[in-house]
């Protein structure tokens, strides 16, 4: 079963690594000159961060690409290889500019991340799915020489005025298309990396950071959180090696938090909780807290969030109430051999 393909229209732009000009991609940057395709390049905690506009802003239906199984809002699909097109501003060739290999889609969702206001992003920015950044490929503007046919002049069955392509066609001019752009998009060599693009200043963290790494972001982190609740006025105990579901412990004129940090390279929200933390946020919902803790490495921007329930689905409040992340629960499996 080859992999799973999909084919987003996006506006124009030379690197695609922060606020700038933009054409085409359809009448909303026709009309506001911006899109939030704008940083579907820039590299983010090892990650870039794809968006595309779509209708009524319904996100990507999964079930169009794998029918076989059932897709709930948010879930989540791997391995999608995601190709980028864009009209070039002289002459109106519809051309592939990049790609994102091996991608995590999410299904009719966006998702939400922190922007960058010293480097002019948006204070939101919406992606609905992402990829490491090294097998996020931008190709310069002179190899951008791949044209994708345009429906309405082309045929039914090639990308039309809808923004997302998913690639299905009982047309054999469509399947041979698709062959030659998977083949192009298997073999070519002429783009960027993500982490290598010219237009970035420094590279990005790898999908697999070094041990060494990881262990600064933690301890980044913890001391970012414990500086945070002394400056409080809390007393804390670290009782990480203790394996109890927390890291720290917290006190101040009878109150007792129980608080789990979660360390991040960027500004973007993404971690994991064990199935012990995960136990124990239920059990201890009252004390328990989560820390999130952004840039770590730079600016140890430190957020609390409390456990929340809603009809048996979890989440965590932020403190202040300004934000909200959502826990999706996963199950997973080991195999062995029998005897």
């Amino acid at each position: 079963m080859p992999i799973r393909l999909l084919v987003f229209r996006v506006g124009y732009m030379p690197a695609y690594d922060g606020a700038g000009p933009i054409s085409g991609g359809g009448a909303h940057i026709e009309e506001h000159g911006e899109g939030g395709e704008m940083w579907n390049f820039r590299v983010e905690g090892g990650r870039c961060y794809g968006y595309v506009m779509t209708r009524h802003f319904a996100g990507v239906d999964l079930s169009r690409i794998a029918p076989d199984d059932q897709w709930s809002t948010n879930d989540e699909l791997d391995d999608v290889d995601i190709v980028f097109i864009a009209k070039k501003p002289s002459g109106g060739r519809q051309v592939v500019v990049g790609w994102y290999r091996g991608a995590t889609v999410f299904h009719k969702k966006y998702r939400k991340r922190r922007g960058k206001k010293r480097l002019g992003d948006w204070d939101r920015l919406d992606y609905l799915c992402q990829v490491d950044a090294d097998r996020a490929v931008l190709l310069p503007e002179d190899l951008r020489t791949f044209e994708v046919p345009y429906a309405p002049v082309n045929g039914k069955g090639f990308p039309g005025q809808s923004n997302v392509w998913y690639p299905h066609s009982d047309s054999i001019k469509v399947a041979n298309f698709v062959a030659k752009l998977r083949k192009y998009v298997a073999s070519s060599q002429k783009g960027h990396s993500a982490t290598k693009t010219p237009t970035q200043k420094k590279a990005g963290w790898s999908a697999a950071p070094d041990k060494d790494r990881v262990i600064q972001i933690e301890l980044a982190a913890i001391s970012a959180t414990s500086a945070y609740f002394e400056k409080e006025g809390y007393k804390v105990i670290s009782v990480e090696k203790d394996n109890r579901g927390w890291d720290l412990e917290v006190s101040k004129n009878g109150e007792y938090l129980l608080i789990e940090v979660k360390g991040h390279i960027g500004n973007v929200i993404q971690f994991e909780l064990t199935p012990n933390e995960y136990a124990q946020l239920q059990i201890n919902r009252k004390s328990y807290r989560v820390c999130v803790v952004r840039n770590a490495l730079e600016n140890s921007d430190v957020e609390v969030y409390m456990p929340a329930e809603n009809n048996g689905a979890w989440s965590l409040v932020q403190h202040s109430g300004k934000g909200c992340i959502q826990l999706t629960e996963k199950i997973a499996a080991r195999a062995f051999e029998d005897e």
